[in-house]
């Protein structure tokens, strides 16, 4: 006979050994050897959260440092890498200051400190807001129109335009025919080699971005909580429907939570902590009636990004359970292995600073 489960989101039966049942991170980040998968949610439920996830992968500050540390991931698992955005919100998207304007950039996908320049069109409109537009040969009028429809320019102030010489007059006689009365001045031409030059990465994303964070939070802390949660509680619902269907992400994620002393971050004397390896640490404190947990992903030397902190619940519990604060430490690993793992989980030795 079947087994069968009860899915803590659409609350349907389902066999929980159809399926790999839901990575807490995702395995486009890596798959961790000792890791634990979460079995209480159904195919359905879990491919939904999938598209929320894309965000997470492409648009967020995550993508970057994916691009970065290049985890190893399984062959039949590597897809999400697309340099296009997800849910609605673009790609990254790299600049470089070139004194009254900015201009777009593409990174090297050997060395992320490289960048090259890009065909484009730079508009500034009479708000002082900036946009780009790619260019590319055959480029129509249309094109070009329907780019600056969709970024909302209504009153153009000046236009840049910044392409290889020998597309020049192509890219000229094409914007003569979107804006007849354009008066050009020619710039002085860039001389060609390798300038070091200030840089900026802009990330935009919506709720799917936190909706993807505020899972990895809930479904690490369902796994590894003594209090025997199952998730469909009623003091899990407004996680659950923000996971599923969005909302207003501050009212779960703050500035600040639990004071940690972790393996890694800042210390209380001061100071910081990096580890030699990349690194995404998990804490979660159920001390009081609110549980709280701390992620702070993509960890590594001389790096370490901002903490988030998600309020999962108020369990309204006076229970008091043993080792109410704990955390796990996702570790790359310092060598490639033959065992198709990134890296493995271990239990970190956490505590809270009353």
């Amino acid at each position: 006979m079947p087994r069968t489960e009860k899915c803590i989101y659409c609350g349907n039966s389902f066999d929980p050994t159809r399926g790999e049942g839901d990575h807490v991170l995702s395995v486009q980040l890596g798959k961790f050897r000792n890791d634990i998968r979460f079995r209480k949610i159904c195919t359905s439920c879990n491919n939904r959260i999938g598209r929320s996830e894309q965000q997470f992968l492409r648009c967020g500050p995550e993508s970057f440092f994916r691009n970065l540390v290049n985890p190893k991931i399984p062959k039949r698992r590597q897809r999400g890498r697309s340099q296009v955005g997800a849910m609605g919100m673009p790609s990254p998207q790299s600049t470089i200051d070139v004194g009254d304007h900015r201009q777009l950039v593409e990174r090297s996908k050997i060395n992320h400190n490289n960048v090259f320049p890009l065909d484009q069109i730079v508009i500034h409109d009479d708000k002082g807001e900036e946009f780009f537009i790619k260019l590319f040969e055959g480029m129509r009028p249309e094109h070009i129109k329907d780019h600056v429809e969709k970024c909302g320019v209504l009153n153009i102030d000046k236009i840049w335009v910044h392409c290889d010489m020998q597309l020049y007059s192509e890219f000229r006689h094409l914007l003569k025919k979107v804006w007849p009365n354009l008066k050009v001045h020619d710039l002085p031409e860039t001389e060609a080699g390798v300038t070091q030059i200030s840089g900026r990465i802009t990330f935009n994303f919506n709720d799917h971005y936190f909706r993807s964070l505020a899972k990895i939070a809930f479904h690490h802390y369902l796994i590894h909580s003594r209090r025997g949660f199952r998730g469909d509680e009623e003091c899990f619902r407004p996680i659950r429907d923000f996971i599923m269907n969005g909302g207003n992400n501050e009212d779960f994620f703050t500035q600040s939570g639990p004071k940690f002393v972790l393996p890694f971050g800042d210390i209380p004397s001061g100071g910081v902590i990096t580890p030699k390896q990349w690194c995404h640490i998990i804490a979660a404190d159920e001390t009081c009636e609110t549980v709280t947990v701390y992620i702070r992903l993509f960890v590594g030397e001389g790096c370490l990004p901002p903490p988030k902190y998600i309020r999962i619940a108020n369990t309204n519990s006076r229970i008091l359970v043993p080792a109410p604060t704990w955390g796990h430490v996702y570790l790359y690993d310092e060598s490639p292995k033959q065992d198709g793992y990134a890296g493995e989980v271990k239990q970190a030795q956490i505590t809270r600073i009353r």
